[in-house]
């Protein structure tokens, strides 16, 4: 895979496309642009109350845990051309089984997060900014896992909030026990192999609904 891929997001404020790239995140990268600057931004509100569940990680130490079984992993980051990064995941660079197809693998995704400056719930004004951050990293992963061997498929735990979203994006909910961790229920699903096509669509054609 390579290590940049061109990308697009929307500029909701002005609601205009963008010129971006997706990228394998270095350490150094992770330290100076998240660690420094994802929540040290002026445009987030001064007080964050609930405190957001990624506020105190550090992604440098963040790692995938699947089966209790620690996987091996890439940080992928969507940056525009001012290098700021506007999200952020880890996927598993070693297959897990699929439930959809047992015979078949897939590639866990874990982590996927959009910038705190791109969650309009944070920011002072109250608007949301980069939009399709979300698509994006995906696209990524299912590119990843194609080239992996995996044709596309693509496993997570999905948070209730964003449960309908992935389901939009064509994930299939599937039919084990949720699983719960710090009291929040999240559930499994796996993104089937006639739903890569939509993951993987041009990122210059517009995701009607999928902004994250």
């Amino acid at each position: 895979m390579k290590q940049t891929l061109p990308s697009v997001l929307e500029f909701l404020p002005a609601k205009v496309l963008v010129q971006a790239h997706l990228q394998v995140l270095s350490p150094e990268m992770i330290a100076v642009t998240i660690s420094n600057r994802w929540w040290t931004d002026p445009a987030l509100k001064e007080h964050l109350d609930p405190p957001p569940i990624d506020r105190a990680w550090d992604w440098n130490e963040m790692e995938i845990e699947y089966e209790g079984k620690l996987l091996a992993s890439e940080k992928v980051g969507v940056l525009t051309d001012d290098g700021e990064i506007q999200g952020a995941m880890l996927v598993s660079a070693e297959p897990v089984p699929s439930l959809l197809v047992p015979s078949e693998s897939a590639l866990f995704v874990e982590l996927l997060f959009t910038a705190p400056r791109n969650r309009s719930i944070l920011r002072r004004d109250g608007r949301k900014y980069f939009g399709g951050v979300g698509p994006e990293l995906l696209r990524w992963a299912a590119m990843f896992s194609q080239e992996l061997g995996c044709h596309g498929r693509l496993k997570l735990d999905a948070s209730p909030d964003y449960l309908g979203w992935y389901k939009h994006l064509g994930f299939t909910q599937l039919a084990v026990e949720p699983m719960l961790f710090e009291g929040v229920q999240y559930t499994p699903m796996e993104l089937p192999l006639d739903a890569v096509a939509k993951i993987s669509t041009d990122p210059t054609t517009p995701r009607q609904g999928t902004s994250r």
